[in-house]
């Protein structure tokens, strides 16, 4: 199987050489991006885990107009994936897990297409081939058993086995096998190994009804160009593949953490960010691939998230420990754009990645 490993890669990387980074840059490009793109929410760039420019626009609420600040809390929608996939790996390091240990038997009142051959290693990297859910399951609330039960009797079109096809049910099968070796519900597991270890006060879940204060409700553009707020799903039902909420500076502590050893192993952290290519360069919950569209074309890892106006982006230079975080409450802006220079996240990349002078 080709893969990129992330030890060559650091190898190839080392003797790269990055610009300083140049703040009153950073800082006219969030400016001019965010009044281009009508930006509302919270953008963080970081050098070496020290903030170089944080900035934030817009407001929480259209009708109180109260506005968004450096603290204020966002859904990261998948993001939560990315949580999910280090408890996982958490289990592995522990020896209660094997990445090649069948779904099958770790859940076995699920009867799942590919029964046979489907691993945790398979739902890590969304090459499952199980089908992706219909809305309407966040329409009412549901239990995790009762949702991967729904997806697998709708008779939805899966993808094919050991292809690349992203759907949520993956990640909510990882959180049920989460709980079913840790002897703990997935939040509490997350809580204790994740939210508590590293101290993320402004960082939790996600509950119809009993939203976080501080908390950035998203908004959604219309046909017209107006901002309507979103509808009140129950976003719990996303569970281990998109429930949580949290804020720039905890992203950041998550961020810097992944660089030591706290919350993983030298050994898992290559597990995690080994990419391949087959599959649009995915590793287990993220992305790592070298940018293209800067000049030093950077060693990259990143994880989007977006539930309609909740978008997202975790990006992490790992050869210059640099990191641009943004958080947005409305569907302007794009965590998923490639090669764009006019995208906010792109811009920033580019600037943080070109050569010195």
């Amino acid at each position: 199987m080709t893969r990129i490993c992330l030890a060559l890669l650091l190898t190839l990387s080392v003797h790269l050489c990055f610009a300083q980074v140049d703040t009153a840059r950073i800082r006219e490009i969030i400016q001019k991006q965010a009044a281009q793109q009508r930006f509302s929410g919270t953008i963080l760039v970081a050098d070496k885990g020290k903030i170089v420019h944080q900035a934030s626009f817009g407001v929480k609420d259209q009708a109180t107009q109260e506005p968004i600040d450096h603290q204020t809390r966002f859904g990261i929608a998948s993001i939560t994936k990315m949580v999910t996939a280090l408890v996982i790996l958490q289990l592995v390091e522990e020896g209660k897990l094997s990445l090649q240990d069948r779904v099958s038997e770790l859940l076995p009142s699920f009867k799942f297409p590919y029964q046979d051959k489907l691993t945790i290693h398979h739902l890590l990297l969304h090459i499952s081939g199980l089908p992706r859910e219909e809305d309407t399951l966040y329409y009412a609330p549901i239990t995790p058993q009762a949702f991967v039960q729904q997806v697998l009797a709708a008779g939805a079109k899966a993808g094919e086995f050991d292809q690349f096809h992203y759907n949520n049910l993956d990640y909510v099968l990882l959180g049920l096998i989460i709980e079913a070796k840790s002897g703990t519900t997935w939040q509490t597991a997350i809580k204790t190994r994740i939210i508590d270890k590293l101290r993320l006060a402004n960082t939790g879940f996600l509950v119809k009804g009993k939203l976080p204060a501080n908390f950035a409700q998203p908004y959604s553009l219309t046909k017209d160009g107006n901002l309507a707020r979103d509808p009140d799903l129950y976003l719990e039902n996303y569970y281990a593949a998109g429930c949580m909420y949290s804020n720039a500076p905890d992203l950041l502590l998550l961020d810097q953490a992944l660089y030591g050893n706290s919350l993983l192993s030298e050994k898992s952290k290559a597990l995690l960010y080994t990419s391949y290519p087959q599959y649009n360069y995915t590793g287990y919950s993220v992305w790592t691939y070298h940018y293209p569209f800067a000049a030093t074309k950077p060693l990259i890892m990143e994880r989007r998230g977006g539930i309609l106006g909740s978008n997202s982006a975790l990006v992490r230079m790992l050869d210059a420990n640099k990191t641009i975080i943004i958080l947005s409450n409305t569907n302007q802006f794009n965590p998923d754009s490639y090669g764009d220079k006019e995208n906010l996240r792109e811009a920033l990349l580019m600037e943080l990645g070109k050569a010195p002078r």
